[in-house]
């Protein structure tokens, strides 16, 4: 949502009530009366009000009642108090800020906290708004990173949130971001191909939101660890939540970017992808609200999305989404993926331009393939700039297939339960919460029920992921050894 200046000019005093005209940058003036008013304005425009230098948004909140005429002739009587506002900036939180990486051409921490960093075949490449030298940029290498010294300000072992832009070159392999001890039951962020999610763990438990990261493109990410609860924030949007892992904490080596380290595997491993990028990094030791996040996410259309939602239907896939704020809105592309990455325009939907109320869209993909089918909508404002909203993902699948796991947690043997409506060839893979694999094969699936059991007395305790593939998709779950 992107705020508007709105500044209050007196039109006459010589009326039973005060009638004012509201101005901003954007619309034509217009008249109203109030019995108390609120506004709240950031102008990005150096505007003179009356009686003050440029640069000074108010706050007016003002109880107007009768006056006597002489007494409305003054202006200052509905002054109560006034607020200086940074004129473009939307302020960021800094409390609980431990560590800050721009990426400004440097690796220079700008949080109060001492720590340092250094890189390896490291370079500065452009940022989301197209800024040169403002974002880290990788080169898919192993040799490639940049490791912190940390001093112990980001071993957290209370609440604590990571922040940060990223962006993948390409969703073809698994990409280590962040990662303080993730092997070892600390916190890190990555990309799992297996399943095309982004990731985020701690204490060895994880949590992935699906399609999070799309090639090509730039992502706002917020990691939260609150309580026990970790949440996955993508574009200012709750993706993911679930509950950590049960591992005891320890952070036996320095936090790395762009990277996975595991020492009983050799080090570094699953480099993040060449020509990927991340950038304005920040590290709190608390969880952030949903306000706060979404104050990171950076400037965006004057539109506020509601709920977006998808449900399979006779004449195909139903996508519905409200708005809850529109101004100047021009109307939404429906776009559509089958692999969560790669999207294409199917339809247009017109918006209602100007709205304060909550306004609801549906659009039906009545071509929509078997299996996962991926949406976003592209936003557009009557000026040509543009958004996009989460993705939401949908199976759709005339045959259908359930998959339960058995016993879970489990010691020696998983049970796997498969129900198809059909006989086909159906893939397993088995990958550790690092997403190496440690098991594949595949299964001959009959019509009805079928049964296979999966020894796993050999892998050390922790949390697996269990992907199950046919030729309608991919389904995943997840297990714990003990």
């Amino acid at each position: 949502m992107r705020f508007e200046p709105l500044f209050i000019y007196p039109v006459s005093a010589n009326l039973p009530h005060r009638v004012f005209t509201l101005h901003n940058s954007r619309y034509s003036p217009l008249s109203c009366t109030h019995s108390i008013l609120h506004f709240y304005s950031i102008d990005p425009l150096p505007r003179k009000l009356p009686g003050q230098s440029p640069w000074k948004p108010v706050l007016f909140i003002k109880k107007i009642t009768s006056m006597k005429k002489k007494k409305l002739s003054l202006l200052f009587d509905l002054l109560i108090i006034s607020f200086l506002f940074s004129p473009v900036t939307i302020a960021q939180p800094t409390a609980g800020l431990t560590g800050y990486f721009s990426f400004d051409g440097n690796l220079n921490n700008s949080a109060p906290t001492t720590m340092s960093a250094t890189g390896s075949n490291i370079s500065y490449s452009t940022n989301g708004a197209g800024a040169a030298a403002k974002a880290l940029m990788f080169a898919g290498a192993v040799t490639s990173y940049a490791n912190i010294t940390d001093n112990g300000n980001l071993d957290f072992a209370g609440d604590f949130s990571i922040a940060f832009g990223v962006y993948l070159a390409t969703n073809a392999l698994n990409q280590g971001i962040y990662d303080n001890g993730l092997n070892y039951g600390g916190c890190g962020v990555w990309y799992f191909n297996a399943d095309n999610t982004l990731r985020f763990n701690f204490k060895n438990g994880s949590i992935g939101a699906p399609a999070g990261l799309p090639a090509g493109q730039w992502r706002a990410v917020c990691a939260v660890r609150s309580g026990t609860t970790m949440s996955l924030y993508v574009n200012g949007v709750l993706a993911a939540s679930g509950t950590q892992g049960t591992s005891a904490i320890t952070y036996p080596n320095a936090p790395v970017f762009g990277q996975m380290f595991f020492a009983g595997g050799g080090g570094n491993y699953n480099p993040i992808a060449n020509g990927s990028k991340v950038d304005e990094f920040r590290f709190y030791n608390r969880a952030l609200s949903a306000a706060e996040i979404s104050s990171l996410v950076g400037p965006s259309l004057p539109l506020k999305m509601g709920d977006f939602t998808a449900s399979v239907k006779t004449a195909g896939i139903q996508l519905n989404w409200e708005t809850l704020l529109e101004q100047n809105t021009s109307h939404f592309d429906v776009e559509h993926s089958t692999n969560g990455s790669d999207f294409s325009a199917i339809g247009k939907v017109n918006a209602k331009g100007n709205s304060t109320n909550k306004e609801y869209y549906t659009y039906t993909d009545s071509k929509a393939p078997h299996g996962m089918n991926y949406y976003r909508l592209k936003m557009a404002d009557l000026d040509n700039t543009y958004t996009y909203s989460r993705i939401i993902a949908i199976r759709n699948s005339s045959q259908p297939i359930s998959v339960d796991l058995f016993p879970n947690p489990v010691i020696n043997a998983l049970q796997v339960q498969l129900t198809s409506k059909q006989k086909e060839t159906a893939t397993i893979l088995i990958a550790d919460a690092s997403g190496k694999k440690v098991y594949s094969g595949s299964i001959q699936l009959i019509e009805g029920n079928n049964a296979t059991s999966i020894p796993v007395a050999q892998l050390p305790k922790g949390t697996y992921y269990f992907s199950f593939e046919n030729k309608d998709g991919k389904q995943t779950k997840t297990f714990i050894k003990q």
